[in-house]
Parts: C-alpha cells; sequence; structure tokens
C-alpha cells in the first residue's frame, strides 16, 4: 500500500509539473490550480465602457467550494474594461464559479479549479480552542506582536521595504497600516474629482501587501482603510458615493488575501451628537452601520474592529459585527484593561496603542515596552509596538507617486517620521532598541514547545502584584514573568539589579522550573520544584520569565 501511495505521489507531481503551477505562488491568475490558504483571481471584459466602472457596472461570482459551501464575492474594476475576482482558497479540491452582472458580457460565464494542498499559513481568525488567542487557518498558534506602520501602503513612502523586512527581522507579526496619505484624510484614493477611484494607487497599495505576502506570510497587515478621516466617515450615513465605496472597493480586492485584518478607522472620538461635529468626532452609530456593511460584505472571515481614541475603551463588544476589541490606553504593564475586557467578552483583546518611542516616551524604552509585551501576553491578551511617528510623511528626501526616490535631497526636517527600517533607525540613534527583545518572544514559546492556548491568567498564585508578578497557567505548565520595577511608574521605572524572587503554591508533584532571560533570549535551568509553598530566585537582577512544567 506505501508503494501505491508513493507511485500515486509521483504521478500528481509529474502531472503538476506539466501544468502552468510549479511553485506554490501566493496568488494565481486565471490558471487550471491553485494553493489552498492563497488567493485565485478570474479576470473579465466588460462591454459598458460608457458607464462608470466603479457606480454603475456590477459583477458578483459565486464559488462553490468542494464542501457545497457557496460563497459570493463582489468583483472590482482594475483599469479600463478590466475586471476582477478573487476567492481565497480555503479548501482542497475541485472549485466551480459562475458570474452574474449587469453586463451581458460578463454575466453568465462558468468555470472549474482545483485548489492543491499547501504549506501557507493563512489566515489570522479566532483559536478553535481559545476564544482569547488568534490561530492561522492551518492551525498554528499566532503569537501577536504588533507594530505601529500607519504609511507602509502609502505610495509617498521610499522605505518601505526595508520596514517590513526590518519588522519581521524584530518579530513582529502585525502591522497597522492605513491609506491615507495625509494624516487625517483619504482623499488621494479619488482622482481630481473626488469620486473616481485612483487605480494607481490602490495598485500600489496592492504591491506592497502581497509583498508582504509573499516574504512574510506570517505578518498580518491590520488595513485601516478609512483611517483618521471624520470628514469622509460622517458622510457615510448621508450616503456620500465617495464614502461608500473606500470599505466595499477594499474588500472586493483584499478580502481574499489571507495577510489582512480589517480595522474601520483609527482614533476617532465616538459620540452621540447628531450636530456639530467637530474635528475626530464620529457618532458611535456610523462605526456601527460601517461594521455592519463590512460584516454583510465579507466573504471570507476577515476579522474585523475598530479603533477609537485613547481611554475609551471599545463601544462594540456585544455587536455582531465585531470580532475582537481594540484598545488605546497608557502603561498596561499590569494588563489591567485586557483583564477587565475579558471579564466582558470572549474575544481576542488588543491593547494596540499606548506609549510609543518617540511619543510620550518611557525613560527606559527597551524595558518599558518588553515589559508591555509580557505583562499583555500573560493577561490573556495581545499588545502593539509604537516606533516612529509613522502618521507623518518621511521628509529624508523627494520622492515619487510610487515612492522612487529622486535625486533631489531635502534636508531632514526629523529623521523619527514616516517608516524605515526598525535597525536602521536604532543605527541612526533615533530608536533605543525598544522592540529588541521581541524576537525572544518567540524563541520562548518555540524552545518550550507550548503556546498560551487555554491558559487562564492567575495573578493570585503569585501575590495578587501585577506591577511586579504576572502569571498565566493551565494544568501542565505555569508563566510568571517578573517585572522586578524600580518603583511604582512605568514611564520611569528601569529593571532593579537585585534578584527578583517569587513565593507561590505549588500543588502539582515534581514541576520542572526553568529561568529564562527575555533581554537576552538564554535560559537557566533550575532543575525539579516539590509541591508546596515554595520561593523561587531568579538567576541575577534584572526581569526574568520562569516557565514551571510538569
Amino acid at each position: 500500500m506505501d508503494v501505491i501511495k508513493f507511485l500515486l505521489g509521483q504521478m500528481i507531481v509529474i502531472a503538476l509539473l506539466g501544468t502552468e503551477l510549479f511553485a506554490q505562488d501566493y496568488l494565481v491568475r486565471d490558471r487550471d490550480n491553485a494553493w489552498q490558504f492563497g488567493v485565485y483571481e478570474l479576470s473579465f471584459h466588460t462591454s459598458e465602457v460608457d458607464r462608470s466602472p466603479f457606480y454603475d457596472l456590477t459583477l458578483q461570482v459565486t464559488f462553490t467550494l468542494p464542501s457545497g459551501k457557496k460563497v459570493k464575492v463582489e468583483g472590482f474594476n482594475d483599469g479600463g474594461i478590466l475586471f476582477k475576482a478573487r476567492a481565497y482558497c480555503e479548501e482542497v479540491g475541485e472549485w466551480q464559479w459562475e458570474s452574474t452582472s449587469n453586463d451581458p458580457q460578463m454575466d453568465g460565464q462558468k468555470g472549474v479549479f482545483t485548489v492543491l494542498d499547501s504549506d501557507f499559513l493563512g489566515k489570522m481568525g479566532i483559536h478553535p480552542k481559545d476564544p482569547y488567542q488568534f490561530a492561522y487557518d492551518n492551525g498554528d498558534w499566532f503569537v501577536h506582536i504588533g507594530d505601529t506602520g500607519y504609511r507602509y501602503v502609502v505610495a509617498s513612502e521610499p522605505y518601505w521595504k526595508e520596514y517590513i523586512d526590518q519588522a519581521s527581522e524584530m518579530g513582529i507579526t502585525k502591522i497597522r497600516t492605513w491609506f491615507a496619505m495625509q494624516r487625517s484624510a483619504v482623499g488621494d484614493l479619488f482622482e481630481a474629482d473626488g469620486k473616481t477611484l485612483a487605480l494607481g494607487y490602490w495598485r500600489e497599495i496592492e504591491r506592497r501587501i502581497l509583498y508582504a505576502l509573499e516574504h512574510h506570510p506570517h505578518i498580518i497587515l491590520q488595513l485601516i482603510p478609512y483611517a483618521e478621516d471624520a470628514n469622509l466617515i460622517n458622510k457615510y450615513p448621508l450616503g456620500d458615493p465617495a464614502a461608500r465605496i473606500v470599505g466595499a472597493y477594499a474588500q472586493a480586492r483584499w478580502s481574499s488575501f489571507p495577510n489582512v485584518q480589517w480595522t474601520i478607522s483609527n482614533d476617532m472620538v465616538l459620540t452621540e451628537k447628531n450636530e456639530g461635529l467637530e474635528g475626530r468626532e464620529v457618532h458611535m452609530g456610523t462605526i456601527d452601520m460601517l461594521g455592519n456593511d463590512f460584516a454583510r460584505r465579507e466573504p471570507w472571515g476577515t476579522l474585523i474592529t475598530n479603533h477609537q481614541s485613547r481611554f475609551t475603551g471599545y463601544m462594540f463588544v456585544n455587536e455582531v459585527w465585531s470580532d475582537l476589541v481594540t484598545l488605546e490606553d497608557l502603561d498596561q504593564v499590569e494588563g489591567t484593561l485586557i483583564k477587565a475586557f475579558r471579564d466582558k467578552v470572549k474575544q481576542p483583546i488588543v491593547n494596540d496603542e499606548d506609549r510609543y518611542e518617540l511619543y510620550r516616551a518611557a525613560a527606559h524604552r527597551r524595558y518599558f515596552f518588553r515589559r508591555l509585551m509580557w505583562a499583555s501576553l500573560l493577561s490573556g491578551g495581545h499588545a502593539t509596538y509604537g516606533g516612529l511617528r509613522t502618521y507623518e510623511a518621511f521628509s529624508g528626501h523627494d520622492v515619487g507617486p510610487t515612492g522612487e526616490l529622486k535625486n533631489t535631497f531635502i534636508p531632514y526636517e526629523g529623521k523619527e517620521k514616516g517608516v524605515w527600517g526598525y535597525y536602521d533607525a536604532n543605527r541612526e540613534g533615533v530608536l533605543q532598541q525598544g522592540g529588541h527583545d521581541f524576537i525572544h518572544i518567540h524563541g520562548f514559546f518555540n524552545e518550550a514547545g507550548i503556546s498560551l492556548v487555554g491558559m487562564q491568567p492567575d495573578d493570585a498564585l503569585v501575590g495578587n502584584s501585577p506591577k511586579t508578578h504576572k502569571c498565566i497557567r493551565d494544568s501542565e505548565n505555569i508563566i510568571i514573568y517578573l517585572a522586578n520595577p524600580s518603583g511604582d511608574k512605568p514611564e520611569t521605572d528601569f529593571p532593579k539589579q537585585d534578584a527578583p524572587s517569587v513565593s507561590l503554591d505549588i500543588q502539582e508533584d515534581n514541576m520542572r522550573a526553568k529561568w529564562f532571560n527575555p533581554s537576552a533570549g538564554t535560559w537557566v535551568n533550575t532543575g525539579i520544584v516539590k509541591n508546596g509553598t515554595q520561593e523561587l530566585k531568579a538567576p541575577a537582577g534584572g526581569d526574568w520569565v520562569l516557565w514551571l512544567s510538569k
């Protein structure tokens, strides 16, 4: 039987080599085969050249999956007479598709293609065994280590490749990025008439999304289509065509991509005022309407959330369209806010903005961000780092419309602006290694061979002192972060040089104890710890992580 399986496998390989599909491409266009957890694209051509391809012509494609599940997607115009429709290839096997359109030339087309098994990670979703954790579609646990790179997909940013390449190198797995060329406006998504989509810009956004997918598929891009454009958002309930098309077109174009997640807007001041809205004020009912529309259109289960202003929590906990809680606060090194929202809803809780290295900067930045990340993870939630002022345009060079550097050099107005490589910024002395220890978080879980799935926060086990000790556990493992801060103010705290200790009552027999240095990524093996009340002392000063396992 094993020989038969081997020969069948060889026949499949030979058959594949006879097709156009030689490599595991993430985006496959108009071919007979595609890869699981990749994207399949169909092309159509309209004959209705006198009608608006964005507002008058419609195209839907219904995909029938091997399981019999049917998914209807919206097509989108990609210039001139060209329309496209895309599928996220979530199932292996034969797929069928059929189009409907108000253009007879695009209506009623049919076809089949086959999705083959791949080693792709797939989309980020809610972990099937833990509603507070994320997972890729292939089942792997998603270790959330966020970064704020607002202008990564903005066409005028020249160092976008360096940014994402070095973000991957530092251990980042999620990047917050918006479509706004200017901080408070997404007007560059349109031509001068304010209505026709500027497809050159949309294609540049796609080029950067696809680059990330092909080179760093583990990184999820948290796309923020409306950014901080309160003016456009407030036109949405009035039926403004431009306001309506931004989200709809973005979803039609990229919901099928496995490396995207939707965040409707950023840092909006939500209110129940119906008149006299000013600045970033947006009626919360408008965001709710946008969320419901995103959810109604969403064909592939891409996660949806919203980001509101600092210290205001999250107002959409009970809305059916909201898949995760997104927060903005300050000094959440105890995980207090994360734990409060865990009691309200069984969804992932993300502290997406806290301090930045260059905004409300902590005195000891590397320690602060290391502490923030470990405390958030051990509170059963997730956190995001922020370095440069990525909400402002890079100001070092004159750049062309697609980010190419021109010969003209503009003197720096401030090296901290725009997106450029994290390690480059540290070499220039702009950043102070605030994210240097994130890669060690991956090292801890990889070398321990465990995840946080199913674990429960238990600060009571270590004395209910979350400023100094954070704890999460299950029946087999206990993870404790000993922050060892110098005081009670996260903005000025540094790790004490005295070795920290922790007292706890161990119920299990003979647990193995290992100390992990979170700033160096090294381990110290303590040996076996018996049950009963124990006081365990770290090997040296600074902050430490203690792992106890059966």
